[in-house]
């Protein structure tokens, strides 16, 4: 299966909603930031895809488990992770947790020689943020979008140089990497988990999957649940609300069509399903959605 390519935006625009804040291309001038913001929905996740730039990812709050191409990392709050060119990723949280992530797009083009070092970062992604500092430079250049003031520009593009130089400063420092060591996913586990996404739908059996790839079905569970931290079930459910909530925020498609796409027996059960996890109906999150501010 081919991952989905994330392109970068191609306008500037603000998206700011009770969970998130998002800011594209917030100053035209700056070709290297193509996006920044703050998602603090606690059942974030995010389906398999790739991008032609980087991303920084910070953890203020939460817990979250990641992959990225055939490594998984467990990150725990105040930790920093990278994303390279044209790795495919994919994340989610618990869905319990209070949760926090920074997270800021950038390309390297115009800085050939700190491009090179990034590139050069091998699979060690994690790093502890100790001193705060990663977060406080967010968090200046976040006000800097946000105000608009005299000199933001300026004061932008110098916050994520020094935002990129403390990384590198940071990554080099082995001390602080820490114990959180990626996993190499199996083989096995990779298929699983792009048979799922090439189809997603609720009602996928652990055992059909298991013939399907000729293993055993306790054995399939045991190598899926100590790979990822998770169930095969709580992964499909993940994909399936993730999967639900795009087509309610994003297309004007029937509840009743959304809930057959995804192979409920009945839009109630598609209902009752979705407002167990979410907290809302389908057609409330749908409202909800739609009375927020956007502002283009």
């Amino acid at each position: 299966m081919e991952p989905e390519k994330s392109d970068k935006p191609l306008s500037t625009s603000v998206v700011v909603s009770d969970k998130e804040m998002r800011y594209e291309l917030p100053f035209t001038e700056l070709d290297n930031i193509l996006y920044i913001g703050i998602n603090t929905n606690e059942d974030w996740t995010v389906r398999t895809h790739y991008h032609d730039h980087f991303e920084f990812c910070y953890l203020d709050q939460g817990e979250l488990t990641y992959f990225i191409d055939k490594s998984l990392y467990h990150i725990n709050q105040g930790e920093l992770f990278i994303t390279k060119p044209e790795e495919r990723h994919y994340g989610l949280t618990d869905g319990i947790s209070h949760f926090r992530l920074y997270y800021l797009g950038f390309k390297l083009d115009m800085l050939r020689a700190i491009e090179g070092e990034y590139y050069g970062i091998g699979v060690d992604r994690v790093i502890l943020d100790e001193d705060h500092q990663i977060k406080r430079l967010f968090e200046q250049i976040i006000g800097e979008v946000r105000n608009k003031q005299q000199g933001s520009t300026e004061m932008v593009q110098g916050l994520f140089l020094q935002l990129l130089a403390t990384l590198l400063r940071m990554h080099v420092d082995v001390s602080i990497l820490g114990d959180n060591k990626p996993k190499t996913l199996k083989p096995i586990i990779i298929k699983v988990m792009d048979f799922l996404q090439e189809e997603i739908r609720y009602d996928h059996k652990i055992e059909d999957i298991a013939e399907k790839l000729h293993i055993s079905r306790s054995h399939l569970a045991r190598e899926f649940k100590s790979t990822t931290g998770m169930t095969i079930g709580e992964y499909i459910r993940n994909l399936c609300l993730d999967k639900a909530k795009y087509q309610l925020r994003e297309t004007d498609k029937s509840i009743s069509v959304i809930g057959e796409e995804l192979w409920f027996i009945s839009i109630h059960t598609f209902s009752i399903f979705f407002k167990r996890y979410m907290g809302l109906s389908p057609l409330d999150y749908r409202k909800k959605h739609r009375q927020q501010l956007r502002v283009r």
